[in-house]
């Protein structure tokens, strides 16, 4: 089995938050591709390696974790962290290869929060 490390960031997005805060647009290399590679200081990285999922309503965390790419190696972690958190519900889940952000963090606006967990070992 091979590993690697990911980060993850979980959300809770009301419905007036921005809904193109993970569209992709390429305008050069200096630009960032989406408010959320702007958020993390992160201008381009590449959306292969990046699972996004997003659905309309909140629910528990290991729910919305459940059934993404790698999430038994790593669920009962991110449950454990969200819960030393304070987070019981999201409706964002980010899944990123480590290499692809150098400074992941924690971000909000008026309308929806985006907490970084951490590094997690994916197994696969």
């Amino acid at each position: 089995m091979k590993e690697h490390q990911s980060h993850i960031w979980l959300g809770l997005f009301s419905p007036d938050a921005p809904d193109t805060y993970f569209v992709q647009k390429w305008v050069d290399d200096e630009t960032p591709q989406s408010q959320f590679g702007a958020e993390q200081e992160q201008p381009v990285f590449d959306y292969d390696f990046v699972e996004i999922s997003f659905p309309n309503e909140p629910r528990p965390v290991r729910a919305l974790v459940d059934g993404h790419s790698y999430s038994e190696s790593y669920v009962d972690a991110l449950v454990q962290k969200a819960m030393e958190l304070g987070i019981t519900q999201a409706n964002v889940f980010v899944l990123a290869e480590k290499d692809q952000f150098q400074r992941p963090r924690s971000v909000s606006g008026p309308s929806y929060k985006l907490w970084y967990l951490g590094e997690f070992a994916c197994r696969g």
